[in-house]
């Protein structure tokens, strides 16, 4: 999923790009997504802690139908070093989906999901533009019109940071 950023100022960047998606329900054939993007960060480090917020508008393309899904997704973060071992932090993020409209491919205006993170950062270096993080991943998914899924899972996610 790649993009491109412009820092506006130390704490703020806005970015745009590009994702596509191959889905593989199981139940039916698979079926690719495309997705246009637009979001804006901020990071503050309020010492000891650093917070960050993450507001991404998507724009959803779907090869099982012909409309355009507009979805808001909001994540909010935090790291706090590890004070005996500061090259590790603990982590927590949590963030909120929100489809913006119906769609023929069948997305409903509305919540969609929420994803909640619990783990451990690690960077090779205090200056590293490289970042591990490792931890607990709840992803709760709205399925209108049927069950609810939500899955527990182990995350493993790398950073590299230009």
């Amino acid at each position: 999923r790649p993009g491109i950023g412009y820092a506006l100022n130390e704490c703020a960047t806005v970015w745009g790009g590009y994702g596509w998606i191959r889905s593989s329900p199981g139940s039916t054939a698979d079926f690719d997504e495309h997705r246009v993007w637009q979001q804006l960060t901020w990071s503050k480090r309020i010492d000891p802690t650093t917070l960050g917020f993450r507001s991404r508008l998507e724009q959803r393309f779907l090869e099982t139908g012909s409309d355009t899904g507009w979805r808001f997704r909001q994540l909010v973060s935090a790291r706090r070093p590890i004070e005996c071992a500061p090259r590790f932090s603990l982590v927590a993020w949590d963030e909120v989906f929100i489809h913006l409209n119906d769609t023929n491919w069948g997305a409903d205006g509305g919540f969609d999901q929420n994803r909640l993170f619990l783990g451990f950062g690690w960077k090779r270096e205090l200056s590293s533009r490289c970042r591990v993080e490792a931890g607990y991943l709840n992803q709760h998914v709205d399925r209108s019109g049927g069950t609810d899924v939500t899955t527990h899972l182990l995350a493993i996610n790398l950073y590299l940071i230009p």
